[in-house]
């Protein structure tokens, strides 16, 4: 059976760190993404254009209330008829470029994930026998399908919300200003504490997860071991020990999933939190605006529904916040195994 520090006590979780520079991942990734430059730049275009049309929405309705009702009655329909038709084609242009936004974006996805685990495969097979006696077979497997699924939940559902809530978040912010500039610049104010608690959230999970990922790895590697030697387990008859040494590992695992728990559960708490509190703030003074006629009721209304998704951005990050912290961990660890170099160069 392979070698495996799990069967001393306590697991080699040390031996799991990475032990290159954090800006190996980022060259790593951006190696990966390279090749497709022409349809990542596809892929940005798309989304800046189905988030412009998907937003449109609140200025619409700023118009519908102060001027299209006002002409409504009237008797002039024109107005309101060009609103009807300006939503119902700026909904049919937003649904076809999600659509094609998605499938753009799935597809440089699948590319990146079968380069890596191409480079991987082959890369082991040139590292020499040190490095496969050092480097567990069982931790190569984790390398390979763990980590890679890691950043394949990323690729899939992830990276597209990250970046539809920063395309988000710039469109909102400008209809705000555009809408009612104290108001826009009050929203603004408000990002910096939300900002602060995704900072730190970043920077306190960044170990967690990393924790995670090595007790993941450990417990896929020590499985993926034992079950290659079964053979010399019952011969031996270390399946008691064995037994024991893997629920150690579980117990670990359990704990390490926890912690990671805790800090989205304090992120999104806070994030909240703050944006609630801000809303209901914001909401009372425009309100209070409205009465006293320094606002009007459209643009208040409107800038109610951008206020509302744009502090909703900080909370759908959350939602992805765990792939991006696993992902970001995982690709720490493919870096490292694809820095290591043969101690024996090819003749």
């Amino acid at each position: 059976m392979t070698r495996s520090g799990a069967g001393h006590g306590r697991h080699p979780f040390g031996t799991d760190s990475p032990s290159v520079p954090g800006r190996a991942a980022r060259s790593l990734l951006a190696s990966l993404l390279r090749p497709h430059a022409r349809r990542l730049w596809l892929a940005g275009a798309l989304v800046l254009s189905q988030r412009g049309a998907a937003l449109t929405g609140p200025l619409l309705v700023a118009y519908t209330i102060d001027r299209a009702v006002p002409a409504w009655r009237t008797g002039d329909r024109g107005p309101m008829t060009t609103v009807a038709i300006g939503y119902l084609l700026c909904v049919l242009a937003s649904g076809a470029l999600q659509y094609a936004f998605v499938t753009v974006s799935a597809r440089i996805g699948q590319d990146v994930l079968l380069d890596l685990r191409v480079r991987m495969f082959a890369h082991a097979q040139t590292l020499g026998l040190d490095f496969h006696e050092r480097y567990t077979s069982g931790r190569l497997a984790s390398r390979i399908t763990t980590d890679v699924a890691a950043l394949r939940g990323l690729l899939d559902e992830g990276l597209a919300t990250i970046v539809t809530a920063a395309v988000s978040t710039a469109y909102l912010t400008a209809a705000l200003l555009y809408l009612d500039r104290p108001l826009g610049l009050a929203a603004v104010l408000v990002m910096g504490p939300l900002a602060w608690t995704m900072r730190s959230f970043r920077r306190r999970s960044a170990r967690v997860y990393r924790r995670r990922s090595s007790a993941m790895a450990v417990v896929v590697a020590r499985l993926a071991e034992t079950l290659g030697g079964v053979r010399t387990v019952q011969a031996f008859r270390r399946e008691e020990a064995s037994g024991a040494a893997f629920a150690a590992l579980n117990g670990e695992h359990e704990r390490t999933n926890g912690d990671a728990g805790l800090e989205m559960a304090r992120y999104v708490t806070s994030s909240r939190l703050v944006a609630n509190v801000a809303v209901a703030a914001l909401v009372m003074w425009g309100a209070s605006r409205v009465v006293s006629d320094e606002l009007e009721l459209g643009v208040f209304a409107a800038a109610v529904l951008c206020l509302r998704q744009l502090y909703d951005n900080p909370l759908r990050l959350g939602g992805v916040a765990d792939a991006y912290q696993s992902a970001a961990a995982s690709l720490e660890k493919i870096a490292a195994l694809l820095a290591q170099r043969p101690t024996v160069p090819e003749p």
